[in-house]
């Protein structure tokens, strides 16, 4: 009865309310504060939180002494008026109102007070709806616009010579013989995307190809990895979902996982640089210092341009795309880091400095990275220049490898492997010390580029004689241990996690050094192993496939850009979202297909044209045959013995791919 008289008295109003207002437009006579007074025609209790009350069980790993509350504030405003019992109501700061309307849910319902302590993150209100336009939107907009009108200045020129060649079928695999129509058709459209499917003309290549396969995979595990942790920022509807996950051993062996993501790209790229340092070498047996620069002004000149673009839009363009509770916290956050962090970025220091405001989540990678390949290089110029050094230095860099871990371990406050945090979500788990400590810094894994290193030259002493490694005795002793101490660290570090508070530390320490060099040196047996197959070997052609080959040089736009996708996917939500394994699967999806879309555009238009270009204006003018990619090939045909060949692709995801320095042949100096 009470129901009927409720409906029937809601009733009459709307009808008096209409007849009231008859011959008026609705539009003119609807008032939405007068609406809102209504009640609700639709109210459920949440589903989700009446299913808590019957479960037995409940882990706690988000801080429940902190809660996060989203406050209309003019209707937080409104109720504090028509509940007033005090006067001076209307100079409450936004705060103190705020304060109260939280508590007014909180203490009936829970009985407890509210810490007078509130931290605001964001308001939005007609003042801050829509942020201004600066000069770092008009820069973006200028770099973009200059962009655009290379590629079709670039293309058009490079059809009209199309036509007047008459149109040859291999005219956009073959390059000028004059620089200025090299450099005036970097930027052609239909150039860049044949260089995207170009083909295999060396040995070393066939060989090196199946890296593409094992580059693909960590991508798109690293792109799942950040958006897991995107994921646990954002807001849950049913948090304990997340915090039961933590006591499973398949999780805790995942997320302890996770270092070993990046340590593919590590030894693939010490691998890389070995093989192409000493293929320069054979072919050019004098000493020349030169040589370091040189190599390392192509690295930056193919790193460089996209990583700025994409701080710039970062910190210009996409912050306007701020919609709904969540925007500031994901968007907003990023743009604010690249504007005031862009520096250490483009020095590539931020694995050391700022590590935990990043520009992007990757971006202390790039910086690692780049310091390894510095690293590495020098260590190679050493053993150019006084061969005698190689088993001092090898030694020692071997030793430092296994004890600098152990040694961190002991002397900071941090687990062994790599844990989740639940309270420090807000940072992507970047509060974590093992994160700075022990997976950021160069120093810390020097190791793991080490051993690709030495893989490389193994390689380039085997790849004529290739059966002979597999019957040395001491290969396949280093395939089985490293084989049995990869299945070790897995299949103990969920056990490990479990017991920490009692295991003894120097024990700990030394599961620290085992865990971190264990994947990456298995790893590295794996793909020499992969690299001196018969190219024919099934196994081999399977993980050489075109597919992967495309999908490789695409592996450093995709890596720079899948961030920016994935802050603009949470941020747009606006509200606490529902999380299970589909709806987390259904988030890697989205973000990995527009991070192929955007990261193929990103690299035909600005990666690959710019490499093209700065390799034209700043190396010195040689002869050239006529092949679009020959700067990355080597002389050596196919069917050639392979030991004269170059190296193929990028050196490493987030490394450019076969265009990139990194993995540039000896030619690339000339």
């Amino acid at each position: 009865m009470a129901l009927g008289a409720v409906l029937f008295a809601l009733l009459g109003s709307l009808l008096l309310a209409g007849s009231a207002t008859a011959g008026n437009s609705f539009a003119g006579a609807f008032q939405m504060e007068e609406y809102l007074k209504f009640p609700p025609v639709f109210l459920y209790d949440d589903f989700e939180d009446c299913r808590r009350w019957y479960r037995d069980d409940d882990y706690h790993h988000y801080d429940h002494t902190v809660l996060e509350r989203g406050v209309c504030v003019p209707k937080c405003q409104d109720a504090i008026i028509q509940n007033a019992t005090e006067s001076g109501l209307d100079r409450l700061s936004r705060e103190d109102m705020i304060h109260r309307c939280i508590s007014a849910e909180i203490t009936p319902h829970y009985a407890l007070s509210v810490s007078n302590d509130i931290r605001i993150r964001h308001c939005y209100s007609r003042s801050t709806e829509r942020i201004p336009y600066d000069w770092l939107d008009v820069l973006f907009f200028v770099v973009a616009a200059a962009i655009i009108a290379l590629v079709v200045g670039s293309t058009v020129y490079d059809l009209h010579q199309q036509v007047k060649q008459n149109f040859p079928d291999d005219y956009f695999s073959r390059s000028s013989k004059q620089a200025h129509q090299r450099l005036l058709t970097a930027f052609s459209l239909p150039r860049n995307i044949r260089r995207l499917k170009e083909p295999i003309h060396t040995q070393t290549r066939v060989d090196l190809a199946c890296f593409e396969a094992f580059r693909f995979v960590q991508t798109f595990r690293v792109i799942f990895l950040h958006v897991t942790i995107a994921h646990l920022k954002i807001p849950q509807r049913n948090p304990e979902y997340l915090e039961q996950l933590q006591h499973g051993a398949s999780l805790q062996t995942f997320i302890a996982e996770f270092q070993n993501y990046v340590q593919t790209f590590f030894t693939i790229g010490g691998m890389l640089m070995a093989i192409n340092f000493l293929d320069h070498v054979r072919k050019n047996p004098t000493f020349r210092l030169a040589y370091f620069g040189e190599r390392l002004l192509n690295r930056l000149c193919r790193l460089v341009p996209t990583y700025a673009l994409m701080m710039l839009l970062e910190a210009s363009v996409m912050r306007h795309l701020i919609d709904g509770p969540f925007g500031e916290q994901f968007i907003g956050e990023s743009a604010e880091n690249c504007q005031r962090w862009w520096w250490a970025n483009l020095l590539f220091v931020n694995n050391y400095i700022a590590w935990d405001r990043p520009c992007f989540i990757p971006s202390w990678y790039l910086a690692t990275d780049l310091q390894l390949f510095v690293f590495g290089l020098a260590i190679m110029m050493l053993f150019w220049k006084w061969p005698s050094t190689r088993r001092y230095i090898f030694g020692a860099i071997f030793l430092y490898s296994v004890i600098i871990p152990a040694v961190a371990y002991l002397l900071t406050n941090i687990t062994p492997v790599m844990t989740v945090d639940m309270k420090d979500t807000e940072q992507y788990i970047r509060g974590q010390r093992f994160q700075s400590v022990l997976y950021f810094p160069f120093h810390q894994n020097t190791g793991i580029y080490f051993i690709g290193m030495l893989a490389g030259i193994v390689y380039h002493h085997y790849r004529d004689q290739r059966k002979e490694l597999f019957k040395v005795a001491a290969f396949r002793q280093l395939a089985q241990f490293s084989g049995l101490l990869y299945v070790f660290s897995i299949a103990s570090v969920s056990w490990v996690v479990s017991n920490l508070s009692w295991l003894p530390a120097i024990c700990l320490a030394a599961y620290a050094s085992a865990f971190k060099l264990s994947w990456g040196l298995f790893n590295t047996v794996l793909l020499l192993a992969l690299a001196l197959l018969h190219r024919h070997h099934w196994i081999k052609m399977a993980l050489s496939h075109p597919i992967f080959r495309v999908l490789g040089k695409l592996g450093y736009s995709v890596y720079l850009l899948h961030f920016t996708v994935i802050v603009q996917v949470y941020g747009r939500e606006k509200a606490p979202i529902f999380s299970n394994e589909q709806i987390v699967t259904g988030y890697t999806v989205e973000v990995l297909f527009f991070s192929y879309i955007f990261g193929t555009i990103l690299c035909v238009l600005v990666e690959l044209p710019t490499g093209a270009a700065l390799k034209e204006l700043l190396e010195p003018s040689t002869p050239r045959k006529p092949s679009i990619n020959q700067v990355h090939t080597a002389p050596e045909p196919l069917s050639g013995s392979g030991a004269g060949s170059t190296t193929p692709a990028a050196a490493n995801t987030p490394v450019p791919a076969p265009e990139a320095p990194v993995m540039s042949s000896a030619s690339e100096s000339r």
